[in-house]
């Protein structure tokens, strides 16, 4: 053995953090390409920075690292990007870590205001967002899924008074992004090669994949491209992946700039406020002061400040510039530059149900080696012999996560109309889906303990994890001080209105279903008898028991969006004009996934992507 460990160490589990410092010492002493340390951005220091650039980016994640990359493309023009969290870190690179860089400093650790009416199983009745407050932004926590939405929502965006939003006028922007590397989509008129955004399937999948995804054929639902004609269906999951690793926004679009002379990339700058000046009649956002190395700094902005901090930050710092709905701006004391009152409102997420885990036998006819790995279990995943294989042969159950195990677009009887699938489904092939899932969300050690106490070593499994694509009910962000470091009031409502957690309980019909077909009972596939304590009266597949469960496992795929919503001067609510302006205010733009007027059906951050692609060519086409 070339790491030289005796064979039965290869494959003995490891406690997780021996398991990654193991897995980094090797990254960095045998991978060069992971650390890819020639092509990293170098930040610059405070004495570097100018005084004055044409254009302030105010976040560097999935919309301002693209931002930058386009805006900076004209070497006459000067772009400054301000994020405040450092580099990725490598370990972010393999798919399997996406839980790695929770709680730390790499995330901004949100927690919504407690609730009586959902996360109910959660610590203190809190749900936790994590956000990426890092170099590519959640683009390096994510899960990686590359998913664009229906059609319909962005004809939908059209319809509300957003010219250029609707699904022809969008559809170059996902593909100007795009290097589609999966053979059988090459030729999709909806893909396209050569853009800086690497899309492939994740390299990795257990053999039970296989058995799900043609569940899903047996039900009369087709395996295809959910990118494409169609959404409805089922599909392998396709990532923002470059040769089986991540590929964050980061790596996508700012390593390809990082030698360009006229874009500055400060790293570790907190914000504090967009400064604004009155000018007759007019509003003018002319720069923005923020804090690094203990110093305060003021940066002039000669054309413009974008605002691309995401769905929490983004109205956050509007509203502690002064722009917002006045009441709530003199409640805080803060002095009302513009008011604004649909700042912060309009918030809604894909609310789910996870955790749902169902128990299986794999089947004899597989030799013993696909047997053990039919499912990915916590032994296998973190051993020596895991490590082994993604160093030595790029390859191996590392270069997959919890959630890239395939998904699907079904119509519950609620759906609208045909082709607009109300529920995604997102499959796990890994034995411990839902002890993972539950401390990812906070769910407290009694319910975890309750839920999954059949959920043992020697257990084959695998999760579903059904969650409502158009939601209903609307929440908010208002700030809890006018100190820029206090996290904001989050208050998501979910099931604020009755018919969402109605649409997910029937979606669990679907599940019942699912379980019934041929490939599932050849596997002899059962739920998992644990029950949430709360709702054990209930028997495990009625509608009681599952109305208990999603107000207790309620569950973000922390897709926030829409508080900085999108339309026209008469709606009230809109904070940005089809150009992305925001209302009332010169040189000020906001351009990330909180200018959703509605959710996307689906994953959020190929949508966000995709608006920062558009948004950079709209700034160039108004200076040109």
């Amino acid at each position: 053995m070339r790491f030289g460990f005796y064979p039965y160490m290869l494959v003995k589990p490891l406690p997780v953090k021996v398991f990654l410092t193991v897995l980094g010492y090797l990254i960095v002493t045998k991978r060069p390409d992971i650390v890819d340390q020639k092509n990293r951005v170098q930040p610059v220091s405070t004495r570097q920075l100018l005084t004055q650039y044409d254009y302030v980016i105010i976040g560097g994640g999935s919309a301002g690292a693209v931002l930058a990359n386009r805006l900076s493309e004209d070497e006459n023009l000067t772009v400054l990007l301000l994020e405040a969290g450092a580099d990725e870190e490598i370990l972010s690179d393999v798919p399997n870590n996406i839980g790695v860089l929770l709680h730390t400093a790499s995330d901004w650790g949100f927690k919504t205001e407690s609730s009586s009416n959902y996360c109910l199983a959660m610590n203190d009745h809190q749900c936790y967002w994590p956000r990426g407050k890092v170099l590519g932004g959640s683009s390096v926590l994510n899960g990686m899924l590359y998913v664009r939405g229906n059609r319909k929502d962005y004809d939908y965006w059209a319809a509300l008074g957003n010219p250029g939003w609707n699904y022809d006028s969008v559809l170059p922007y996902f593909k100007k992004s795009e290097d589609i590397r999966a053979e059988e989509l090459a030729d999709s008129p909806y893909h396209q090669k050569g853009g800086y955004l690497t899309v492939e399937r994740f390299k990795y999948n257990p053999p039970i994949i296989e058995y799900l995804l043609h569940s899903g054929e047996e039900l009369g639902y087709k395996l295809h491209d959910i990118n494409g004609e169609n959404q409805t269906g089922f599909t392998y999951s396709y990532g923002t992946l470059r040769d089986g690793l991540r590929c964050s926004t980061a790596k996508a679009f700012l390593r390809p700039a990082s030698k360009r002379k006229n874009l500055h990339v400060s790293l570790k700058s907190f914000v504090k406020k967009i400064l604004m000046k009155k000018d007759g009649r007019s509003k003018i956002a002319y720069g923005v002061v923020f804090c690094k190395d203990w110093k305060r700094l003021v940066i002039k902005a000669k054309r413009e400040v974008i605002l691309s901090a995401g769905t929490i930050n983004s109205p956050q710092l509007l509203m502690l510039s002064g722009i917002g709905p006045r009441d709530h701006l003199e409640e805080m004391n803060i002095s009302v530059m513009h008011h604004l009152p649909g700042v912060g409102q309009n918030l809604h997420d894909h609310v789910g149900m996870a955790g749902i885990t169902f128990i299986v036998e794999p089947p004899h006819e597989l030799d013993h080696y696909k047997q053990n790995r039919f499912t990915r279990n916590p032994s296998e995943v973190r051993s020596l012999k895991s490590i082994e294989e993604l160093i030595k042969n790029s390859d191996g159950p590392l270069y997959t996560n919890t959630i890239s195990g395939g998904m699907a677009f079904i119509n519950t009887k609620y759906a609208e109309e045909p082709d607009y699938p109300d529920i995604q489904l997102m499959f796990s092939g890994d034995s411990d889906f839902g002890p993972t899932v539950a401390n990812s969300y906070g769910i407290n050690l009694k319910t975890a303990a309750a839920l999954y106490k059949n959920i043992t070593d020697d257990i084959y499994a695998f999760g579903i994890f059904p969650y409502l694509l158009r939601p209903r009910s609307r929440g908010f962000i208002k700030l809890n001080s006018k100190d820029p470091k206090k996290a904001p009031k989050i208050v998501p409502n979910y099931f604020g209105d009755p018919h969402d957690l109605q649409v997910l309980v029937e979606s669990v019909k679907f599940l019942e279903k699912f379980i019934r077909t041929r490939s599932m009972r050849k596997l002899n596939a059962r739920l998992n008898p644990g029950k949430i304590p709360e709702c054990s009266q209930f028997s495990s597949w009625s509608n009681e028991y599952w109305t208990c469960y999603g107000s207790h496992f309620t569950s973000t795929i922390f897709h926030p969006v829409s508080t900085c919503k999108m339309g026209p001067v008469n709606d009230s609510y809109a904070v940005v004009d089809a150009r992305l302006k925001v209302h009332g205010i010169q040189g000020l733009r906001v351009i990330d996934a909180s200018i959703m007027p509605r959710i996307t059906s689906g994953n959020t951050n190929a949508p966000t992507i995709m608006i920062a692609e558009k948004g950079a060519d709209m700034i160039k086409e108004d200076w040109s």
